[in-house]
């Protein structure tokens, strides 16, 4: 069929194989009755459990990761709905066009010649006749050639380029005023009703986890093991035994005695633990109301934590190993109050822990938490009073009457260092403000821990803006033709509606 196409040498528009295999949509019908053939069918365009299974397939191979079928599903259906509107308008590929792009794919050819040999092969290979492979790219052609009909239409002018440019990459010149909510905790006036407002307003927030004081025993092999003695025979055995080499003589004693001296004391350290451990284990479990007894007959000291109340949220933020936090917060150290088994922590270190004191969750009356509130409610009308400072600073330096302000020294901040320092909102007004007619723009940042009011003096563009604005434009344009290719696919969409067949999508062995 393609005798005639050596003559064709121009470059190949489309990689052959990727095209063979990722085109999915083949004709024909395999069963008479309506709807057993197909998952979906947009249009003339039919979905099978055959064409997501090889699509899924493909993709993973390509890709080299787990891909779902919902997901190989539905890239195939915004692809049927592009087919379908190729074919409606009419797009079509030559002949002449497909027999050029196959002749000029370098895979088929030897010496900038088509070899039909290889083109063969290939068709062997694939297990793909001549006509499915034609009626595949003609068909890929027209997908392709519709889509970028439907991403047509997006050109950028400078002025449009500028504009984003200033906005997302120009750094601002800015000088700022602090108004920290501390400086104004003594105006606010607190009495019990204003407190009890607070709280019952806020109650939520007063709802106390379950929570614990305890104490502990610690046995460590480490700490054991710094208290041993090491003789001088020791230390010569251990010397002994380092191996020497020709290319690696043996150091001098006394330049390795301190490392032999640890390595001696680290061991005597762990056989000393394994040693009592038991001993620990049974005054724990003959005693179990008490720690008492382990420090008098071992000598281990009782350590307190009893400061303030740990939930088990705050030991796992506090790095507290989870065999820990699973034995102070089980039920016979937490419920019963008994001593805890030793607990191994890591590193040769065993605790027995025992409660102290218990708090349970419970909603803490006003009472209770009393002084929190205040400290809370403090807090919040103080930010109240800094925010209207700044508001009533802010509002004056927009009318000119403000000249007494300490402003900071000028700075510059770039849009990319001011949306990770500021809430969304503040990012926003930060991002809209322009310098106009020689004077600055002034605007608030409310969302800080303390309220702040910015001078921006002025908007500097980049230095290499020749080079910059090509990228601009290129990007602004990728994004426009991204959004116009998704608003004619919704269109598409709204056009055919999608017709469900007999055969199902089976996802559910998925993981």
């Amino acid at each position: 069929m393609f005798h005639i196409v050596e003559k064709y040498r121009t470059p190949a528009q489309i990689i052959l194989g990727v095209i063979c295999l990722s085109f999915v949509f083949a004709g024909g019908y395999s069963l008479a009755v309506p709807g057993t053939d197909y998952i979906s069918k947009i249009g003339d365009i039919k979905i099978k459990v055959n064409d997501v299974n090889d699509f899924q397939r493909r993709l993973q191979n390509a890709s080299g990761n787990s891909v779902s079928k919902q997901l190989a599903y539905d890239s195939l259906v915004d692809q049927a709905y592009i087919q379908q509107g190729a074919h409606d308008m009419g797009i079509s590929v030559s002949i002449e066009q497909i027999k050029q792009v196959i002749a000029s794919d370098p895979s088929f050819q030897e010496n900038g010649k088509f070899v039909e040999a290889k083109y063969r092969a290939f068709l062997q290979q694939a297990g793909m006749s001549e006509e499915a492979l034609v009626n595949g790219l003609r068909q890929q052609y027209a997908m392709q050639t519709m889509l970028n009909l439907m991403k047509a239409g997006n050109l950028v002018s400078d002025t449009q380029a500028t504009q984003m440019v200033n906005l997302l990459q120009a750094a601002r010149q800015l000088q700022t005023i602090t108004f920290p909510a501390a400086d104004f905790a003594s105006k606010v006036a607190i009495d019990d009703s204003k407190l009890k407002a607070y709280y019952e307003a806020n109650k939520k927030q007063y709802y106390l986890p379950q929570a614990v004081k305890y104490e502990f025993v610690q046995l460590s092999a480490a700490e054991l093991g710094a208290k041993e003695n090491v003789s001088e025979a020791e230390l010569k055995e251990a010397y002994d035994q380092i191996p020497t080499s020709a290319s690696a003589p043996k150091p001098a004693l006394e330049d390795v005695k301190a490392q032999l001296t640890q390595e001696i004391q680290a061991r005597k350290g762990v056989a000393q633990v394994a040693k009592m451990k038991e001993s620990v284990s049974d005054l724990a479990f003959n005693n179990p109301k008490t720690l008492q007894p382990i420090t008098d007959k071992l000598g281990l000291q009782i350590h307190k934590v009893d400061q303030g109340w740990i939930t088990r949220d705050m030991a796992s933020a506090g790095g507290m190993p989870k065999a820990l936090q699973d034995v102070l917060f089980g039920n016979d150290v937490l419920v019963k109050r008994y001593n805890s088994e030793p607990v191994d922590i890591g590193n040769g270190t065993y605790w027995v822990v025992r409660a102290l004191d218990v708090r349970k969750e419970h909603q803490a009356p006003f009472a209770e938490v009393k002084s929190q509130v205040q400290q809370d409610y403090v807090a919040v009308e103080s930010k109240k009073l800094a925010t209207a400072a700044a508001k009533q600073a802010l509002d004056a330096v927009n009318k000119g009457t403000n000249s007494n302000l300490s402003w900071s020294p000028s700075a510059d901040l770039t849009p990319q260092q001011a949306v990770a320092l500021m809430s969304k909102d503040d990012f926003q007004s930060w991002i809209k403000a322009k310098p106009a007619n020689g004077k600055p723009a002034y605007i608030m940042l409310k969302d800080q821990q303390n309220p702040v009011l910015v001078k921006i003096n002025a908007i500097m563009p980049p230095q290499d803006m020749g080079n910059v604005l090509p990228q601009a434009k290129q990007v602004i344009s990728q994004s426009l033709a991204q959004n116009l290719a998704t608003s004619n696919l919704e269109w598409l969409k709204s056009r055919y509606k999608i017709k469900q067949g007999v055969q199902k999508l089976e996802t559910g062995d998925e993981q």
